[in-house]
């Protein structure tokens, strides 16, 4: 039997808490989070309690596990991210959004990564009947607003770390899939066209810009089901990610949603899903299912990027490392 190697901490959590690095990133967290709720008020967004448990959640993680337990003798998984759910609030409200919580068992080979957590909150966003240029747009505007406040409210904060951030300008760069893809192969990256490219990629990519930039027009087959094809350029999806710029990596996911019950149930059978962990969410498509486009940006990245922390551990009060125990 093969045991994976789990590492407990040096310094206890409860100590290390008390570090300058990780007061000033709850400090600066606390304004991001005070401030988006200011923002997304202004452009009419309604904020939701995000579920915490549910009988289906999102499989498309990039080789992350789900976490399932008995829930009264049916089997139901702790939430990995809110898209479905979304999908079926957005028939009430035109746009809104949560500050969801996501649990991901990391694959252990993550366990050096500067970036990725098994517990952490997103901030996901949906808008009713809306293209994947209109939350891009939208996300542009929500964020530049967001980092000049947050720089405002916090510059003493940002003067102690010696962070020199820059507020991007609008409109963020847009590459291509094919594009990023012939980016990364001629650095010498071997990498298989159409499947997600590997964070590592991403990261030393991201080193070679300045600012955000967007992903979009990934292949089929490359993502979640429950992404739209475009059907202006077959074999391409209505998705898109965005990426920080100095090595930070992905900032969010998101595209537009499809609601073709039949084109989802043959995408989870190509995948060998199981069909009925997902049959209220296929019952509600097929009643009154909605055109809707969103994202999820990720909290505690964010404020990596913005106080250009090395490790996101810092960037929140209880960090789930892969490979890790912590309180």
């Amino acid at each position: 039997m093969v045991t994976q190697e789990i590492d407990t901490p040096v310094i206890p959590r409860y100590l290390e808490i008390l570090s300058k690095e990780v007061k000033i990133a709850l400090q600066v967290q606390h304004r991001i989070l005070l401030e988006s709720r200011k923002t997304l008020n202004f452009l009419d967004f309604k904020e939701f309690l995000a579920p915490v448990v549910g009988p289906a959640t999102d499989p498309g993680i990039k080789g992350a596990k789900q976490i399932s337990f008995d829930y009264y003798g049916k089997s139901y998984k702790v939430m990995s991210s809110i898209i479905l759910y979304k999908q079926a609030l957005i028939r009430t409200f035109d746009n809104i959004y949560a500050f969801s919580p996501n649990v991901r068992i990391e694959p252990i080979s993550n366990k050096k990564s500067t970036r990725h957590l098994c517990e952490f909150y997103q901030l996901d966003l949906e808008m009713r009947d809306k293209s994947i240029h209109d939350v891009m747009s939208k996300t542009e505007f929500f964020l530049v607003t967001l980092f000049k406040k947050v720089k405002r409210a916090c510059n003493q904060l940002f003067e102690e770390l010696e962070r020199d951030f820059i507020v991007p300008q609008i409109p963020f760069p847009v590459l291509t899939y094919s594009e990023f893809f012939d980016i990364a192969q001629s650095m010498d990256y071997t990498i298989s066209y159409g499947e997600e490219i590997p964070w590592e990629v991403e990261e030393e990519l991201s080193k070679k810009m300045v600012e955000p930039f967007w992903i979009v027009d990934y292949p089929v087959g490359s993502r979640g089901f429950y992404y739209k094809e475009n059907p202006e350029q077959p074999g391409t999806l209505l998705t898109m990610d965005l990426i920080y710029p100095e090595g930070f990596g992905e900032a969010s996911s998101g595209g537009e949603r499809e609601t073709d019950v039949r084109k989802i149930k043959q995408l989870l059978h190509s995948t060998e899903e199981n069909i009925s962990n997902y049959k209220w969410y296929l019952d509600m498509l097929s009643v009154d299912g909605q055109p809707s486009a969103g994202l999820g940006i990720g909290i505690e990245r964010l404020t990596r990027y913005m106080l250009g922390y090395e490790d996101i551990g810092n960037c929140t009060a209880f960090p789930k490392k892969p490979g890790m125990f912590s309180i």
